[in-house]
Parts: structure tokens; sequence; C-alpha cells
């Protein structure tokens, strides 16, 4: 019995060490092969999995195998799925979201010693597939399995933000690229559910994609931060968002009423977030063949674009009047730094410091600018009313 056993493990550990996860899928879901969690000798996986990554060395070399064998599991889950054995899809789940965290945890310490590091890349593109597969198999599992999942999924999400934004430090228009084909992902995913009228699912995935959009432009400011020249990525986002428009309108088409001011937020985010990219392309002269205007968008009753328009208008005169506010309140302080200075000439530089403490409490403000202040106020609170 015990040579049968040892002959299990080291046969166990030759699979791990050979083929360290499931074949990387070119599609959605991966394929599961080997010893699956409803076998009795499941345990030698794991076993086999644990060995695998006491012997690999280096925070690279760890995390690509903690993605290999986070994949394995990943597959193994929808495998089960398939089944309808939900306690052993829950059990695949958990151990994918903990090899995931290993990833994430290795992933994090290899780019802060190496930037440059080749890992942020394969991770991105791996987790953006497994976001496709985590919505296969969530789609197929009945409630008391989904917490699993959402835990797997917030995991997912976090190593795929976490490898872009290290992409991005060297790789900016990779980084910005893989961001925009995840929205998309997503989008297209909501446009699916939309057209099953699942409500709730078309819900959390424009929620995704809304965070993808915010998170894209972190990437557009590390790009400005890296080069004065952000045209490269500037047309990854035109193109991108054109295509984004494509996909809402169509979703905003199959939704039901009570959903339909969430479409048309992510619509009015999308159009601003575009037209900043189109107006950087048409100062630098680079606009070439991206067209101006979103044809699908013109599918979108007219009575729901005055509404988008009329949204992107107060949004525009809303960043306005901050910005006045805000230039208002500069000048007051240049004033009051400007009375400090004048009166510092005068007295002894002992009063110096109580010159300035009673300068910022009890400074006149100029009268010119504190009738700038009021309008501001008056036209922001009216425009409110």
């Amino acid at each position: 019995m015990k040579k049968i056993i040892t002959v299990l493990i080291c046969c166990s550990l030759a699979l791990t060490f050979c083929f360290p996860g499931a074949v990387y899928a070119q599609e959605e879901e991966f394929s599961a092969s080997g010893i699956m969690p409803d076998s009795p000798f499941y345990f030698l996986d794991n076993l086999g999995k644990k060995l695998g990554l006491m012997f690999t060395f280096g925070d690279e070399a760890k995390a690509q195998k903690a993605l290999g064998y986070a994949e394995e599991r990943l597959a193994e889950a929808n495998a089960m799925a398939l089944k309808n054995k939900l306690k052993e899809m829950t059990r695949a789940a958990g151990e994918y979201e903990q090899f995931m965290a290993m990833v994430n945890e290795r992933l994090h310490a290899k780019v802060q010693r190496n930037p440059s590091a080749n890992i942020s890349e394969e991770v991105a593109l791996a987790t953006e597939k497994h976001l496709a597969t985590l919505d296969r198999v969530r789609s197929r599992v009945p409630e008391e399995g989904q917490e699993a999942l959402e835990r797997a999924r917030e995991r997912t999400l976090d190593g795929h933000q976490q490898s872009l934004r290290a992409l991005a430090r060297n790789r900016v228009e990779i980084a910005a690229e893989v961001n925009l084909n995840a929205i998309q992902n997503r989008l297209r995913w909501a446009l699916e559910k939309a057209s099953e009228n699942a409500t709730d699912e078309v819900g959390g995935a424009i929620e995704e994609a809304e965070k993808m959009r915010r998170f894209g432009e972190e990437i557009s400011e590390i790009a400005r931060g890296l080069s004065d020249n952000t045209t490269a990525v500037d047309e990854l986002v035109a193109r991108a968002t054109a295509v984004h428009l494509e996909v809402l309108a169509q979703i905003h088409e199959k939704v039901p009423e009570s959903s339909k001011e969430a479409i048309e937020n992510a619509i009015v985010n999308t159009l601003q977030n575009r037209e900043q990219v189109m107006e950087h392309l048409r100062n630098q002269a680079a606009l070439g063949d991206i067209p101006e205007e979103v044809p699908a968008l013109q599918q979108i009753r007219s009575e729901v674009m005055e509404r988008i328009q009329n949204q992107i208008q107060e949004r525009v005169q809303q960043e306005t009047d901050n910005q006045s506010v805000e230039q208002v309140r500069e000048r007051i302080q240049e004033r009051l730094k400007e009375n400090v200075q004048e009166q510092t000439l005068t007295v002894q530089p002992e009063d110096t410091e109580n010159m300035v403490e009673q300068n910022s409490e009890e400074a006149p403000i100029p009268k010119e600018l504190k009738e700038g202040v009021n309008k501001n106020a008056a036209s922001g609170g009216s425009r409110r009313n």
C-alpha cells in the first residue's frame, strides 16, 4: 500500500512540474484535465502543487507557477459547475482565490524590485480571460454557490488592476489596450445578459465597466506623466470608446425603462472621455481616419440624446464654476501674501510671525474678489434651484 501511495505521489509531482497548470486556452474558458475535485485522489493534486511551489524560487517564477495552478482550479470549477456539483465547485473556486492571492503578492514584490518585469503583462492578459470564465461559471450555479465565485472575482479584479498599473509604468500603450479590451468584454457580457432580460447582471457588468473606464483615466494620467506625447494612447482610447458607445446603445435599446438611467450615465461618461482624447488629437493634428461622430448614437431616440447632452452640459458648467471659485480663492491668497510682505518691511523681525497669523485671520479681502466669490455662489445657487 505504501508503495502505491509513493508511486501516486511521484506521478503527481511529475505532472505538476511538467505541466504546471491547465492548457492556456485561447478562448474564454479553460479546459480541465488531470485529477478533478470529485476524485478521491484529489488530495494528491493538492500535495503536488504545494511541493511544486515549495521548490520554485524567485517572485516571478512563483507568480507564474501560481498563475498556472489558479487557471487549473478555475477550469475545475467550471467543470464541476457543468456537473452541478456545487460543493466541489466551491472548493475549486476557493483554491483558485488562494492561488490568485499568491500571484498578486508575488507580482507586487517583483515589480517593487524590478518595475520592468514581464510578469505584469502576463498576469494582466491572463486575468482578463479569467474574468470571462468566471462569468460563465457564475451563470451556471445557483445562489448558494455565488459567494465563493464573487470572492474569486474580486481577487481577480484586484490582480488585473495591479498588473495593469505596474505594466503602465513601462508599456503604457499595452496597458491601455488591455484595459480597453476588458471594458469591451464587460459591455458585451452586459449586452448578452440584456438579451436574456437578466437586468441585475447587466447592472453589475456596467458597474465593472465603469470602474475599468475610470482606471483607464489613471492609465492616461500615467502616460501624460511619462511623456508629453500621448498620441498613441489617445488613438487607442478614441477608437475603443467608439465601439463601447455602439455596444452601450444596443444595451440601452434592450434593457427595461428602470435600467436605462445607468446606461445613459455610462454613455455620458464614455462620451466625455472620448471628447477629451479627441480634443488632444485635434490639437496635435493627429486625428487621422478616426471618425468624429459615432453613428450608433443616431439610433438612440432624440429625447434620450437630449437628456444625455443636457447632462454633459451640466457637468461642464459645474466644472467651470468649480474652477472659477478656485481661481478666486487663489487670488485672495496671493493678495494676503502681498499684504504680509508689505507690512513685514515696516516691523521688527520678531513681530513677523505674529503679523502672518494676524493677516491670515483678519486681512481684508479685496472688494472685487469678494464680489467674484459672491457672483459664483449666486450663479451656482440659481442653477441648482
